[in-house]
């Protein structure tokens, strides 16, 4: 699921195939981020209406065809990519995103951080495999069959995920009672109960937040690095380790957010972020590459958070279509940094960003604490 991570090692080859500059190469990543959000969105709503089986044929097809339909582009076609791998890539994937992070809490009630986590590591993991492959395919084929050469890989997901993926019946662990940093709400809120709760939007604020930093330098890695001093091996390296800090930041944040409480991981990861922008700042060469890696850390931590804090505080029979509605912030932190970007420059972005993740900070200790959890529990 995580080969989209490693677009900035595309993105010089989407450069010279349609003759595009670097801001405009970034555009496709963009805009599939924003679609991703509706796809999250479009995925609860099929799984309340249809067999999971079919949402996940459904999501696992578009995947493919967003990468497949890509590679057949002409040269003077660019802007239909950001239909085919803006649009039906990203729809997508929010759909089979939204049916993997619904599924972790239902499943594992009673450790929802260390599944979530463990299980969003895999995005990490896999682009951490796929870095030197995909670098090995642009390098030997270009644009085009390595574009194609993805898409096939997302046949054999779709068809691994669609024969493997269930949900748990409806009273599964239903008389678990939690214990520990976190409490578990024992109402199951629906939507239009939980947009009556100030969580909600607490929580859609710190997705806003918890994006900016890190999608900013992830979709310029590559070229912006240039200019900092890194070659194309130190870039190719740069991707696969910031990867591998993904992975560790979905795995460790979460899991130790089931034993320290989640304000804390949340707290922890921002204050990564923030450290992160500062040093970006001055840095070059190999400082610049770590840099990435604390900002992949934090940006892989805080994504891995938002499921178990909206099955803990919500419930879990809904726990997909409110996370959706938090993805907004998701959404629109992404776009409004990317288009800030295009208007401030990118350093002047980057300040920005790193402003943001100190707000994000604040926003954690406005969550209620225990006592005021177990009093709403």
């Amino acid at each position: 699921m995580g080969i989209c991570y490693t677009f900035s090692l595309f993105q010089p080859y989407i450069m010279e195939h349609f003759s595009v500059s670097s801001a405009s190469a970034s555009l496709p990543y963009t805009i599939f981020i924003a679609v991703f959000c509706l796809g999250n969105f479009f995925g609860c709503v099929m799984q309340r209406k249809m067999n999971l089986k079919l949402v996940l044929v459904i999501g696992y097809t578009l995947m493919f065809a967003g990468w497949f339909t890509s590679s057949m582009l002409p040269p003077e076609n660019f802007t239909l990519m950001y239909f085919t791998y803006g649009g039906i890539f990203g729809c997508g994937n929010g759909i089979i995103y939204n049916v993997i992070v619904s599924l972790m809490p239902k499943w594992f009630p009673d450790r929802k951080g260390l599944a979530s986590g463990l299980t969003l590591a895999m995005l990490g993991i896999s682009a951490t495999v796929f870095s030197p492959v995909v670098s090995s395919w642009l390098t030997n084929n270009g644009y085009s069959k390595s574009f194609m050469y993805v898409s096939f890989v997302y046949v054999a997901i779709g068809i691994f995920g669609t024969l493997t993926l269930k949900a748990p019946s409806d009273d599964f662990m239903a008389d678990y009672v939690s214990t520990g940093a976190n409490v578990t709400s024992k109402k199951q809120y629906t939507l239009q109960e939980a947009l009556k709760v100030k969580e909600l939007y607490t929580l859609t604020g710190l997705y806003f937040c918890a994006v900016p930093a890190y999608l900013l330098l992830s979709a310029i890695f590559v070229t912006y690095g240039a200019d900092k001093g890194i070659t194309p091996a130190m870039a190719t390296l740069g991707v696969s380790i910031a990867s591998l800090f993904q992975v560790g930041g979905r795995f460790i944040v979460p899991t130790i957010s089931d034993k320290i409480g989640r304000k804390a991981a949340f707290a922890v990861a921002f204050f990564i972020t923030a450290v992160g922008v500062a040093l970006l700042m001055v840095a070059t060469g190999t400082l610049y590459m770590f840099c990435f890696w604390l900002l992949s850390l934090s940006y892989g931590g805080c994504q891995a958070c938002f499921s178990p804090i909206a099955a803990d505080r919500f419930g879990t029979k809904n726990v997909g279509v409110i996370l959706s509605f938090t993805m907004i912030g998701f959404g629109v932190g992404s776009v409004g940094a990317s288009l800030l970007a295009k208007v401030v420059g990118t350093t002047t972005a980057f300040i920005c960003a790193g402003a943001v993740a100190l707000v994000g900070i604040v926003l954690v200790f406005t969550l209620p604490g225990k006592k005021n959890a177990e009093k709403e529990a």
